[in-house]
């Protein structure tokens, strides 16, 4: 299977700016998963060669601009043009169902042409034609938000999502053969709800996948990331690379790592 980035930045500024791409993730198996789909995303894909009519499963997990705006145009895609009822398409209550003044963030009329829609809360297992997927406990100003971990054949590939940490965060990870971990600052430069550089040697120190990824960088890591990257490697003893736009990561008996999608 393959990790495709369609964008390694996150958070209000980068995403403004574009200084990184925020297209999301794409995970390419069987079927074909897009996993937070923000701005530029429809773009990104055509740029990247793929085809965004393949996609079989959007997920959202939660509603926050950086990780759902290109989601109805994706929707769009799966339904072969609004055509067909077809694909899912899931995510948090807030993305899903709306939660106060949150979400939801398809229309009535994009989600009626979904075949599934799916209401994720931690905990929570659901599978899309075989692929079995976990929705993991978060901390975000976002309440509803989950991280999430994909059962592929291949191994299990699990995703932060926007978090601070907490304790017991680490026990959804622990399976992780690949772990993508975003990360909006350096070092020990901590804010409310997302995770920082020091955070993350904390979780690897407990948890130990084949590669960690840090993803969804702030402003303040654009210029380090891979700095950063070296740091907690060297801290941890685990593989650890940032993130790159169009960046593609093999799995299979190894996991390869290629700069951009071909």
């Amino acid at each position: 299977m393959e990790i495709i980035f369609l964008g390694s930045g996150g958070g209000r500024w980068t995403t403004l700016t574009q200084k990184l791409r925020t297209g999301g993730i794409r995970f390419h198996a069987e079927k074909q998963v897009h996993l937070d789909p923000g701005p530029g995303a429809i773009v990104n894909l055509a740029q990247a060669g793929i085809s965004a009519l393949r996609t079989d499963a959007v997920f959202v997990t939660h509603s926050h601009p950086d990780h759902y705006n290109d989601a109805e145009i994706l929707v769009e895609a799966m339904t072969r043009g609004m055509r067909t009822t077809r694909g899912t398409f899931a995510g948090s209550r807030s993305a899903v169902e709306g939660v106060k003044d949150i979400g939801p963030v398809l229309s009535q009329y994009h989600a009626s042409k979904v075949a599934r829609l799916v209401t994720l809360e931690p905990g929570m297992r659901v599978s899309v034609d075989g692929l079995s997927i976990k929705a993991l406990p978060t901390k975000h100003s976002d309440p509803t938000n989950v991280g999430l971990s994909f059962a592929f054949e291949e191994g299990v590939i699990a995703y932060t999502s926007d978090t601070e940490y907490f304790p017991g965060i680490e026990e959804g990870y622990a399976e992780a053969r690949v772990l993508i971990i975003n990360v909006i600052r350096p070092s020990n430069r901590r804010i409310p709800w997302h995770l920082c550089t020091e955070d993350v040697i904390k979780i690897l120190h407990e948890v130990k996948p084949e590669l960690a990824i840090l993803n969804h960088f702030g402003m303040t890591m654009i210029d380090i990331a891979d700095r950063e990257a070296e740091h907690v490697a060297k801290k941890t003893g685990v593989k650890t690379i940032a993130a790159k736009d169009f960046m593609r990561i093999v799995v299979g008996e190894d996991i390869k790592l290629l700069r951009e999608v071909q």
